[in-house]
Order: C-alpha cells, then structure tokens, then sequence
C-alpha cells in the first residue's frame, strides 16, 4: 500500500510540472511579445531636426477663450525646449517656420474642451480622502505632428490634462499638457 501511495505521488508531482511547465511557457510568450512590441516600436519623430509649434486653435463652437490658446502655444514652447535642453532631440524648437521645410516637423494643436474650477468640486473632492490634492480645472486638447515636407500626419495625441488641488486653475492645466507632450516626444524620438 504503501508503495501505490508513493507511486501516486510522483506522478501528481510530474503532472504538475508539466501544467507548471505549459504556464511557464505561456509566460516566457507574453513576455517576449511585450519587449518584442517595445523594442519595434515605430520612433515617429526620428530623423526631424527641427520642431515648430505652428498653429494652436481652439473649436470654434467651444466657447473657450482665445487666451488658452496662445498659453499653450507658449507652453508647448517652453516644456519641449526645456526637455530638449536635457536630452538633444531637436537641433532647433521654434514657433517660427525655417526656409528649408526638410528635416522640419510641425506640430498642431487643437482646444477641444476646457473646465473651470470651482469650489463645489473642490469640497466634493475633499471628503475622499487625499482627495485636497485633486483639482478640479482641466484641459482636453490634441496634437498633430505634421512632416514639413511631406505634410502627412507623423503622429497624432489626444490630452487630457488636469490641475492639482494647489494650482487648480486652467493655466496650470494646460502647463501639465505641454509637459505631457514632451515626454510624447520623447518616448517617440
């Protein structure tokens, strides 16, 4: 008897490894296709040398204040050359068109939507707990990188950006956007 106990054992023992053995298999699949996408991934922005923030437009049907437009184009501005400054991309970040259009990419925007902050959603947020760090202002926008040349679509994002809960005002918003299409850029260079 006891041996059939033992003999019973091993052979549990083998079936498992093998069940083991398949989801180790299907682990070691899923993670190589997860690097494998990572590793092709198509770098959109690579062989540009110069950035223009064009044209920032807000919907006309939005009712959203000119203002927002020319902050973000100011802000798109200053956060890709800030990034730039660090990492190299672009020998040139500009609002102002070069003579040549090769090697130029442009970059587009659009205001979709804005909110304005208020206190109603200031004291709503505060009973969550850590809820005080949240805003209440935000900003939806998209962008288009454009080829100079070519003037095909390189890459397009939507943003949706928000304010904390001590800068909660649609200016700060838009910042954190244009702060968010740096590290576009350079998750795509």
């Amino acid at each position: 008897m006891g041996k059939v106990h033992f003999h019973y054992q091993i052979k549990e023992v083998f079936v498992m490894g093998k069940r083991f053995g398949w989801f180790m298999v299907l682990v070691a699949v899923i993670i190589v296709f997860c690097f494998h996408g990572q590793a092709v991934a198509k770098k959109r922005l690579k062989g540009f040398d110069t950035l223009v923030v064009n044209n920032v437009t807000v919907r006309p049907d939005a009712g959203i204040p000119e203002r927002y437009a020319s902050n973000l184009k100011d802000s798109l501005l200053r956060q890709l050359q800030r990034y730039n400054a660090k990492y190299k991309w672009f020998k040139k970040i500009t609002t102002k068109m070069p003579s040549s259009k090769a090697g130029v990419v442009l970059l587009d925007a659009e205001i979709l939507s804005y909110v304005l902050p208020t206190v109603g959603r200031r004291v709503g947020k505060s009973f969550i707990p850590g809820g005080e760090w949240f805003g209440s202002a935000s900003i939806q926008f998209n962008c288009k990188f454009i080829n100079g040349e070519k003037g095909s679509v390189v890459l397009k994002q939507d943003v949706n950006a928000k304010s904390s809960g001590t800068d909660d005002t649609v200016e700060y918003a838009i910042e954190r956007g244009a702060e968010y299409m740096a590290k576009v850029v350079k998750k795509n260079r």
